[in-house]
């Protein structure tokens, strides 16, 4: 921890200083190689665990304790207090007696000024303001829409509750509470894991304004930002397939090619059980090439013919090639769709059948005790269709689903770890979205939005053709 003015400490439930500033040593003569227990005396002793106790409950809390400092003596101190209960960890402010005294001469003011918070409902970001001791005074719409809370649910609560909807990592509180006290300013990145069809990035960040004696909270929305940069670096991997690919490609396809022709003519002569194997080899060099084809999809660009596609006959089509499959594996492919009328988008319906072709496949791949497939259609706003597609596998954890889309990443033992490369690739060519939730042992669910097109905007459209750099073909 940084030198500061006011001394920080870090405490474990047994008074044990865990981490500790300049100004805090300087104030208790603490020795750096070994820094142990705060020296109280009996009656500070026996208040500290009842102490503990309300700290646990309320997350904050504010004592008097008589403290031994340098030279041996007591002196009564103000301990204004955190407890983070991910960690068992107490975050404590010190200040003498003087000073917190001048410190609660603030409060009624804090109070009043409470009343005032409604100015925030302005601003276009989320405000949370706290008096100095970690109490939440006010907060506006904003960050009632960010946290998921009422105002009523959070005023006159810990400044710790802020953090109760979001996923974070184990000690983060700790080290931002302890920054806050210390340095007078901090900041944390949080995850909302909550939302159905999106994860969303925030920052949080608090400063301690000494003149006005509150902490003022700001959350920034930064889940454009970070979804940006997964595509920059989806992109970059793509890249990189690309320029592999190229590479790869003039090296195999001729040899494999000439491969299929030899195992063709050696069937002719073929007896039974030669032919048997002469199948395997056949099929594996399909596979061989199938693989090929993927990574050549990467490696140069090309084009796709732009039609006015009714989406909802699609989709039953490629229901229909995909049933007879399913039913074998005992699995039940139940299609639902709301719309009143036919939902038309721009695009190629061959790209189109492969992607969901590719969905419905690793669906069923997850669902080794069989169970139903979902697909369920909705128009939004007459502009946007969306298609969902909903298994009851085994879905899959945070981190396959942080890098589901990155090429050559599978979970399974015979994957390339292109499919779904593609098949987001496919979606946003047809300037379309795609996103998934899911959650182990009970299934996951893709959603995929495109835009809804009329056929006067299709006579709109200069060419037929689109320019594609990476397509399925």
């Amino acid at each position: 921890m940084k030198s500061t003015s006011s001394p920080t400490l870090i405490l474990n439930k047994a008074g044990k200083i865990l981490n500790v500033n300049e100004a805090a040593i300087k104030l208790f003569n603490l020795n750096l190689t070994y820094i142990g227990y705060l020296a109280m005396d009996e009656p500070s002793n026996l208040k500290w665990a009842k102490f503990v106790k309300q700290l646990q409950n309320d997350l904050r809390s504010e004592e008097i304790f008589n403290i031994r400092i340098a030279g041996n003596e007591f002196e009564m101190m103000s301990f204004k207090c955190f407890y983070d209960p991910n960690t068992g960890e107490i975050v404590a402010q010190i200040s003498t007696l003087n000073n917190d005294v001048a410190h609660r001469l603030y409060v009624s003011q804090e109070q009043e000024r409470s009343q005032s918070f409604n100015a925030y409902d302005h601003l276009p970001y989320a405000v949370i303001v706290s008096d100095a001791s970690g109490i939440i005074l006010g907060l506006n719409k904003y960050a009632e829409m960010y946290l998921k809370l009422e105002k009523t649910q959070l005023l006159h609560k810990a400044h710790q509750h802020i953090f109760d909807s979001f996923t974070m990592k184990k000690g983060q509180i700790t080290s931002y509470l302890s920054k806050l006290m210390g340095e007078k300013h901090a900041s944390i990145h949080v995850v909302d894991e909550t939302q159905v069809s999106r994860t969303c990035y925030y920052e949080i960040s608090s400063v301690f304004d000494e003149y006005n004696n509150i902490i003022i909270t700001v959350i920034n929305d930064e889940t454009e930002k970070k979804q940006l940069q997964h595509k920059v670096e989806h992109q970059q991997a793509l890249n990189v397939v690309g320029q592999m690919a190229a590479s790869i490609a003039h090296e195999i396809r001729n040899p494999l090619t000439s491969l299929k022709g030899f195992t063709e003519l050696l069937k002719l002569n073929a007896d039974e059980e030669s032919r048997m194997y002469l199948s395997v080899i056949d099929s594996e060099l399909q596979r061989m090439e199938q693989i090929l084809s993927e990574l050549l999809v990467l490696s140069k660009p090309t084009s796709m013919k732009v039609e006015l596609l009714d989406l909802d006959n699609i989709v039953k089509q490629v229901i229909e090639f995909m049933l007879p499959d399913a039913l074998m594996k005992n699995i039940m492919i139940q299609y639902i769709s709301s719309a009143n009328q036919a939902a038309y988008i721009g695009g190629n319906e061959n790209r189109l059948k492969q992607v969901f072709m590719n969905l419905i496949k690793n669906a069923m791949e997850s669902m080794n005790n069989g169970g139903t497939i979902t697909i369920e259609m909705n128009v939004i706003d007459c502009t946007m269709v969306e298609l969902m597609i909903k298994d009851e596998g085994n879905g899959m954890d945070s981190s396959t689903l942080q890098n589901l889309f990155q090429p050559f990443y599978t979970t399974k033992s015979t994957g390339t770890g292109l499919g779904l490369a593609f098949v987001k690739k496919v979606i946003e060519e047809h300037e379309g979205l795609i996103g998934v939730n899911s959650e182990l042992q009970k299934g996951t669910c893709f959603h995929l939005q495109f835009p809804i097109y009329t056929f006067n905007q299709m006579d709109a459209v200069d060419v037929s053709s689109k320019d594609s750099a990476y397509l399925v073909t």
